[in-house]
């Protein structure tokens, strides 16, 4: 077959596959809103191709059903976060290297502080961003009840984001970064931010906030930045 025979079967194949792309993303984008509103149980496969606007039986022709869109979700949230904190992530990289650039210790601890405060900021920041606050509501509903996909959603995402904030804290408090106390004050910091999501509404109602608009971010971030500050400056003094 020559090459002008070739082409227009070429562009048919290309648009197909476009097409087939599309249809698989206008699916997973629906089964982000349905399934972080109403849970893998209470999300059927009716009310998904409601909401994606296609035909019932695409969700079984290109994920083999729920179960298979649900992990499709899943490894395409994972993904979306790993891009959304990969600068945040490469840059705290780059400046533990150059720790030791820094001409005394007291500076490269507060060095190690700013690169915790910068990731529990970034955090912060996408848990109220209102385009990701579904990725946050499943990270929080597989946090909750965590399914099969729990793993791929720690290993591709949550992982990561809690090794960097392992290091700069190893390092203040003086441990290892396998040391149990390193890994339990990142997840700890971690999960104060998290509230912002997990118990959002009584935040609002015992801070007496109508909503979290700038000042009220700030408020939020400045109490961050200082709890960081106690509670590694306590580890950092107890005996080991």
């Amino acid at each position: 077959m020559d090459e002008k025979t070739s082409t227009p079967s070429k562009i048919i194949k290309n648009k197909l596959q476009s097409k087939t792309d599309a249809t698989r993303l206008t699916l997973i984008r629906a089964g982000i809103s349905v399934f972080s509103r109403k849970g893998y149980d209470g999300a059927s496969n009716r009310l998904l191709a409601k909401k994606a606007g296609v035909n019932l039986a695409l969700i079984s022709y290109h994920f083999g059903g729920k179960r298979g869109l649900y992990f499709a979700v899943i490894r395409h949230v994972s993904h979306k976060l790993g891009v959304r904190f990969a600068p945040a992530l490469k840059k705290i990289e780059s400046e533990f290297s150059q720790l030791e650039q820094i001409e005394t210790v007291e500076k490269q601890r507060d060095a190690c502080l700013n690169m915790i405060k910068v990731l529990l900021s970034a955090n912060l920041d996408l848990l109220l961003n209102r385009q990701t606050a579904s990725w946050a509501m499943l990270v929080y509903r597989e946090q909750q009840l965590p399914s099969k996909a729990f793993s791929l959603l720690y290993n591709e995402s949550l992982a990561s984001i809690l090794s960097a904030l392992e290091k700069p804290i190893a390092f203040v408090i003086q441990r290892k970064v396998s040391d149990p106390e390193v890994k339990l004050l990142a997840l700890s910091l971690l999960a104060q931010v998290q509230l912002v999501r997990s118990a959002r509404h009584m935040l609002l109602q015992h801070m007496g906030w109508e909503t979290l608009s700038e000042p009220e971010v700030m408020q939020l971030k400045n109490y961050l930045s200082t709890q960081v500050d106690t509670l590694l400056s306590l580890r950092h003094h107890l005996p080991r």
